[in-house]
């Protein structure tokens, strides 16, 4: 498994100048990797996590956005659990207090500027963290695969005065063939080097979901309540977008358990009842211990049991949900696959 020098860590609303930073650190000569260069048919959670492990360095993006999101908290504690966290601002924000007391390169000015004294200064600290114990008076950053760069690489349309604000040094001879086969690899690409990453495309289905539950304020609510639940209370709510349940992502509700299928059912509203759709699963839905066809109304106090997990149907005026409800993003496990959770 490759060990990437730099895993960049940002909110998908940050994107851009998650970009910039993910190109201007491979010209620096550091191996970088970020959700933009995950492959088709690739689990995202699973690869994130892997790289995240693997990254010699975590560089954590802050801004307003990315400081709501649990998504990035839980990456950047990971990272800092692993003394290889590298935190940067890059717009004015509030850092999560757990973050307060750790240096913090503040780049919120910053354009893209290779020369700038900030910059500058954070490519020092990241070459401290890629190779400890190297000569800071000597600093060599390692040169770049060709691979790193061509997953890298812009659209056409992103030219070096775009991102860099400046003028940018005459590529070296034998870097001639590898900026041609740049420039092919981005107009055969086109746009689709601006398509959404898998990631990002769970945190839209997440943000949608949320939408919908925070425009049903003021009204009754159908949640389903996890019984004896470890961790204490646990409230699905069931938003007009419908309750996946499974064995893992892309699921809304996670539940790791042998019996469970990868898609195992979908709780659905049906006019103002819920109705549970059996995906096929192999050990079978059941709504009070009686096993359901294909699809069936689950009445308001009956139990659905999924493997040895077990919810009860409820109904709760907004006011009545726990502190928590009001979602914005998730945590690490429950965030990756779209999961609406209310803790108290």
């Amino acid at each position: 498994m490759s060990k990437p020098d730099i895993f960049i860590s940002y909110c998908r609303q940050d994107r851009p100048a998650a970009r910039l930073f993910a190109e201007s650190f491979a010209e620096e000569g550091f191996t970088v990797w970020w959700d933009a260069v995950m492959r088709s048919g690739e689990t995202f959670d699973e690869v994130i996590e892997r790289e995240l492990r693997a990254a010699k360095s975590v560089v954590v993006l802050w801004s307003p956005r990315s400081v709501a999101s649990r998504w990035v908290r839980a990456e950047a504690t990971q990272a800092d659990r692993a003394n290889k966290l590298v935190p940067v601002k890059i717009e004015a924000c509030e850092l999560p207090f757990i973050f307060e007391l750790t240096h913090t390169a503040d780049l919120s000015e910053w354009q893209g500027d290779r020369s700038d004294p900030s910059w500058r200064s954070l490519v020092d600290d990241l070459s401290r963290h890629v190779a400890p114990g190297k000569d800071e008076a000597t600093p060599q950053a390692p040169e770049p695969s060709v691979e790193a760069k061509v997953e890298l690489a812009p659209p056409a349309s992103l030219t070096p005065e775009k991102i860099g604000g400046g003028d940018k040094k005459p590529l070296a001879a034998n870097q001639d063939e590898l900026a041609e086969a740049l420039e092919r690899i981005a107009k055969s690409q086109g746009s689709a080097l601006l398509e959404p990453t898998p990631a990002e495309d769970a945190q839209a289905n997440f943000f949608k979901r949320s939408d919908e539950y925070r425009e049903s304020e003021g009204e009754n609510l159908h949640c389903l309540r996890r019984l004896h639940a470890p961790e204490g209370e646990t409230v699905h709510v069931v938003s007009s977008s419908g309750l996946l349940i499974g064995r893992t992502a892309p699921s809304d509700v996670i539940v790791f358990e042998p019996g469970v299928s990868r898609e195992h059912c979908l709780v659905e509203l049906a006019a103002d009842k819920l109705r549970v759709m059996d995906l096929n699963s192999t050990n079978g839905t059941y709504i009070d211990n009686r096993r359901v066809g294909r699809a069936e109304i689950l009445p308001v106090g009956s139990v659905l049991r999924v493997g040895n997990i077990s919810f009860e149907h409820e109904v709760r005026a907004r006011s009545e949900m726990p502190l928590g409800a009001d979602l914005i993003e998730l945590d690490r496990e429950a965030e990756h696959r779209g999961s609406r959770i209310a803790r108290s």
